[in-house]
């Protein structure tokens, strides 16, 4: 009789071991989160305007190129002024022209900017 209840003991333990494998590892793992845009980092879009462009605002550097052959159009830099606020400072390539312009986040894809030469522009988030 021993015999048998050892066989039913290593029996019942083997199948317990069994049933802590028994799940997939995907059903277990979240999903993960694509991360949104924060702030103004990132790639932009000109909207409207007599050249469509691209502007990139990267760790306080800025740059905008021509959308269909990638030239350089301005280069410099930005500083964060508070929540959707930011300042640039950049010189034009075409007219090597010193340029400040003060942006306003107004929506999370929208950016409206003024210049210190009259010009007012804005970019959507591509």
């Amino acid at each position: 009789m021993r015999p048998l209840i050892r066989i039913a003991i290593l029996s019942l333990a083997a199948l317990s071991l069994g049933a802590c494998q028994t799940g997939t590892r995907e059903a277990s793992i979240a999903p993960v989160a694509e991360a949104k845009p924060r702030g103004i980092e990132g790639r932009w879009n000109s909207i409207g305007g007599p050249i469509a462009y691209n502007a990139n605002f990267n760790g306080g550097r800025f740059s905008s190129v021509e959308a269909n052959t990638g030239a350089v159009l301005a280069e410099g830099t930005y500083i964060n002024l508070g929540p959707g606020q930011v300042s640039i400072d950049y010189t034009s390539k075409a007219r090597g022209l010193r340029v400040a312009a003060n942006c306003n986040q107004v929506e999370p894809n929208r950016l409206a900017c003024a210049s210190s030469n009259g010009n007012r522009f804005e970019f959507t988030r591509t």
